[in-house]
């Protein structure tokens, strides 16, 4: 099942379906988002990850599928 994003999802938490926190949402293009990394120094589009990958989307958190992305 596919998720369906949406600029509202920048600056959300990204979690693990474990319950890591792994970053933010920096940015947000077609079927992708892209993760700025806690701890990161900047918002350049360190990762990026599909809306296949997403488990979830709340308020507050994005929350992937920790074994679809490893």
């Amino acid at each position: 099942m596919t998720v369906e994003i949406t600029d509202e999802e920048v600056g959300k938490a990204v979690v693990t379906d474990e319950g890591q926190e792994i970053g933010s949402v920096a940015e947000v293009d077609d079927d992708r988002i892209y993760v700025d990394f806690t701890g990161g120094s900047d918002t350049e589009r360190e990762e990026d990850i599909s809306a296949d990958e997403i488990k979830e989307i709340t308020d507050d958190e994005v929350i992937i599928d920790e074994h679809a992305h490893a």
